[in-house]
């Protein structure tokens, strides 16, 4: 009875590892307001004017990085990607 515990216990605690570590590296997909507002402020700051779009985040080596996508009131398209802690990775002019 008791190997069956132990058996059912470390199933249980191995699916759970696996299923939190599956979200690594994959990206997905959230509103724009979910985006932490710190993040928001330095995006809009940076780039006055930016109206945000879409957002996705992901967890990169350990790190959360948000990229989001925008555009400015002259039709200019960026895409951003800033870490969880305001540091920005990339502004990229999209075509």
């Amino acid at each position: 009875m008791k190997k069956t515990i132990l058996l059912s216990l470390f199933i249980i605690i191995a699916m759970t590892l696996l299923s939190a570590c599956e979200d690594v590296g994959k990206e997905r997909d959230i509103p724009v307001s979910e985006v932490p507002s710190n993040i928001i402020n330095i995006i809009q700051n940076t780039l006055p004017g930016i109206a945000l779009k879409e957002a996705e985040i992901e967890v990169e080596d350990g790190a959360t990085v948000y990229e989001l996508e925008g555009k400015l009131i002259d039709g200019k398209k960026y895409d951003i990607e800033i870490t969880e802690s305001g540091t920005i990775i990339k502004i990229e002019l999209d075509d």
